[in-house]
């Protein structure tokens, strides 16, 4: 391959992807940014994962920031290319996180597949309803970041939102609870939950349209 055909391919792959081939090769400063990209997408991942007995004493935001920086130790081990192989290998990382963190605050040291197991499906979830049809629905092609990527703007628009906006969208949408279920757990009646979740969804696509 010629210089101007590798400065072709180079030019092609999305700001992220880039980062990412810099970031293997030890750029500390490329991997900083790169980590800061994935921010909100690991904040939220932690938020969905934390057992609920945990929630008051765990903050998704310092789980989010023990996950980076075994990123920055570890990122040699790192094989893949791809926002979404970066995101995935991120998961994991923040999969044995949450795991020691629950098990630190539930008294024990030991491992326990059934925990890891509900971790590792309220992850999955999240990161679902992040990549499905919704993100497809509050973005547009004309829209400057790259579509592939849409999961990440999704995430860093969701934890922009109020609390109890998306709050109700992760009931609905990442528990899949029906809105009778959201209302006894969010203490509000139906009606108005089923009206938080209209005003929810329209602020998310104004949302990610400023991004």
């Amino acid at each position: 391959m010629t210089d101007t055909n590798q400065t072709r391919l180079y030019s092609d792959r999305s700001r992220t992807e880039q980062l990412i081939d810099a970031a293997r090769v030890g750029d500390g400063d490329a991997l900083g940014e790169l980590l800061t990209t994935y921010r909100n997408y690991l904040i939220f991942l932690a938020r969905s994962g934390l057992h609920k007995h945990v929630q008051a004493k765990a903050d998704p935001s310092d789980i989010a920031q023990e996950v980076c920086l075994a990123a920055h130790g570890n990122i040699k081990d790192f094989r893949g290319e791809t926002a979404e192989q970066f995101a995935a290998w991120l998961r994991g990382i923040l999969t044995n996180t949450l795991a020691m963190h629950i098990r630190r605050y539930l008294g024990t040291e030991k491992r326990d597949a059934r925990l890891e197991q509900n971790v590792n499906q309220s992850i999955a979830s999240a990161t679902g309803f992040l990549q499905a049809q919704i993100a497809a629905d509050v973005t547009s092609p004309s829209q400057h970041f790259a579509r592939n990527e849409a999961f990440l703007q999704l995430a860093a628009a969701l934890e922009s939102l109020p609390d109890d906006y998306r709050q109700v969208i992760v009931l609905r949408h990442v528990e899949g609870l029906p809105f009778a279920e959201v209302a006894q757990t969010m203490d509000r009646t139906v009606n108005s939950v089923e009206k938080l979740w209209v005003r929810s969804l329209a602020k998310l696509k104004i949302t990610m349209g400023e991004l």
